[in-house]
């Protein structure tokens, strides 16, 4: 079976993101499909989706995801059944994986290694504890020239397990779709939050809602299950939900979970989503070296507990301040539009390879602060 590259890119790319978009399609990856869009925007790139595994195809990659802990060599099955072979060459393969058990479609490419130059994978989630189960999943990469680790806490352990080149790459977010109109002051939702809550709080709120003219925005369907085959759809809703609240509640990854994550403390995806869109947030941050490096600017995070029984008090405390509420939205924004788009993580990956940084990418630097204005970045000049 051969893939023929004309058919799904450009002759003249350097890059092919191999997307798992068909296969976990789930509705928290829109994030990372986000990034494969942008690197596809301001680079040569081409982002090739295998498509869904069939009926056979599930039952091995459920063979792979429940036995490679036990037996290593079952980490190489192809739910395929069959390979298909290059026929261009790259200077560069990136694979964006949410999990590393979610690896079997790389399988899919027999001669990988022989067509592209660099390898490069990004795992987004590892927690430490899994690590004894994950060893032969993780050992799977050790053909590749760069891991790439959404955990800041876990890279050096895995570094130690594949003896690869591993870097903490932290999450970005669409800074430009995320960036609100910072000249106009009203937002008409005054508070949202998304994913897992803590009920103290969510029922204070939804009395507050009740009693006052309070627009208290939350979901209440899981995400874990859902899945979305247009995750730029999904992107926009929930950047055009935080550009138009005043408030939003964000917590360190799997704050109530601690058999989890045994104490194990990460950045979440809503601080990046929250600042771009200029909210203020309310909430627990990991508070370890990482957040205070990408976060290092005033009131990033107005603390609370986790269940804050005085939660409205600190809305209204806060909401007599609005000439802080105003200097902390426009410090997020602009932070964000220089720290946190998705360009600087992708220059991060090239320039840790030694690659050349395209027009693309620099103009898209260059375009960034401009989203803000210049009156905005003066005044979010730091003030520590």
């Amino acid at each position: 079976m051969w893939l023929n590259i004309n058919k799904f890119g450009d002759q003249g790319s350097r890059i092919l993101v191999w997307s798992q978009r068909n296969i976990e399609n789930f509705i928290f990856n829109s994030c990372l499909f986000e990034l494969e869009d942008l690197i596809k925007e301001v680079d040569l790139a081409d982002v090739i989706a295998p498509p869904a595994y069939s009926f056979k195809g599930k039952v091995i990659k459920k063979i792979v995801k429940n036995s490679t802990q036990y037996i290593k060599m079952i980490a190489h099955f192809n739910p395929y059944l069959q390979p298909i072979y290059l026929e261009q060459e790259y200077d560069l393969f990136l694979a964006i994986l949410d999990f590393p058990q979610n690896l079997s479609s790389i399988n899919l490419l027999k001669n990988r290694q022989q067509k592209c130059y660099f390898s490069v994978c990004y795992l987004i989630e590892i927690w430490h504890k899994d690590l004894p189960n994950l060893k032969n999943f993780i050992e799977f990469f050790q053909d590749f020239d760069l891991i790439c680790l959404g955990h800041s806490e876990i890279v050096n352990d895995v570094q130690k397990i594949i003896d690869r080149p591993c870097i903490y790459l932290p999450p970005g977010v669409n800074a430009v779709k995320f960036c609100p109109d910072l000249v106009r002051s009203d937002r008409s939702i005054d508070l949202v939050t998304l994913g897992r809550r803590s009920e103290i709080v969510h029922q204070a709120l939804l009395e507050l809602a009740e009693q006052k003219k309070f627009f208290y925005y939350y979901d209440y369907i899981g995400g874990a299950e859902q899945r979305n085959n247009r995750h730029q759809e999904h992107r926009t809703l929930i950047a055009n939900l935080l550009k138009n609240s005043r408030y939003f509640i964000v917590n360190y990854a799997k704050i109530n979970q601690l058999q989890e994550t045994h104490g194990q403390r990460e950045i979440g995806y809503r601080f990046f989503e929250g600042a771009a869109a200029g909210s203020v947030l309310l909430g627990c941050s990991p508070d370890n070296i990482a957040f205070k490096h990408y976060f290092d600017w005033d009131n990033v995070i107005i603390p609370i507990d986790f269940d804050e029984h005085n939660i409205v008090k600190i809305i209204a405390e806060l909401d007599s301040q609005p000439e802080l509420l105003k200097q902390i939205q426009t410090d997020n924004v602009v932070n964000s539009l220089l720290k946190h788009d998705w360009v600087y993580r992708w220059e991060e990956i090239l320039r840790e390879l030694g690659m050349s940084i395209t027009l693309g990418i620099e103009q898209r630097k260059h375009q960034l602060p401009n989203c803000a204005g210049i009156d905005s970045v003066v005044l979010a000049l730091p003030r520590h």
